[in-house]
């Protein structure tokens, strides 16, 4: 079995050799272009890929950062817009108490100034039934002396004749009036 194989095999490799020859391709050659290839993937990679894949990673590292920071950017906004919501609650609160409290306030001023205007008013009554009052006597104060002076002067027409001072006091005395 091993004779076949061998046999097989030499003739894949002398089918080998003739198509090698056929194309020009020599064996040399082709394990020195093979090192040279080698050794031009490894310059490459060691001068160019390398820093082309540590660019190309921090570049990736720089981007995935940015990515974070911009989460993190999102989720204080979003923790900046439940803030300003909350403050604005609280606002609108502080707002409708401070309403509540002026109109409360006016309340309060417009009862105290009804009730100021009203004890004004019953003042100025009160002055005014004084004041009437005062004019009423001081009429009648000037009633009773006209009227004196009239008794006075009837008196002496009726007599005819001039009264003394003694005589009108005495006609006012009977008369019930004091001079």
């Amino acid at each position: 079995m091993f004779e076949v194989e061998t046999v097989f095999l030499a003739t894949i490799t002398d089918a080998l050799t003739d198509v090698l020859k056929n194309f020009g391709v020599h064996w040399q050659l082709l394990l020195i272009q093979s090192l040279n290839f080698l050794c031009v993937v490894g310059i490459l990679y060691y001068f160019a890929f390398k820093p082309i894949l540590k660019t190309m990673e921090e570049r990736r590292s720089k981007i995935e950062s940015g990515l974070r920071y911009a989460e993190e950017m999102r989720q204080q906004l979003v923790q900046s817009d439940e803030m300003i919501r909350e403050r604005l609650v609280q606002a609108r609160e502080e707002a409708r108490q401070i309403v509540e409290t002026a109109k409360q306030q006016a309340k309060d001023y417009a009862a105290q100034q009804k009730m100021e205007i009203e004890q004004l008013t019953e003042q100025m009554i009160a002055s005014a039934k004084q004041n009437i009052a005062d004019e009423k006597a001081k009429m009648l104060a000037d009633l009773k002396d006209e009227v004196k002076v009239l008794v006075a002067d009837v008196a002496a027409k009726v007599l005819a004749k001039e009264l003394s001072v003694e005589e009108r006091t005495r006609y006012l005395k009977g008369a019930g009036l004091q001079l």
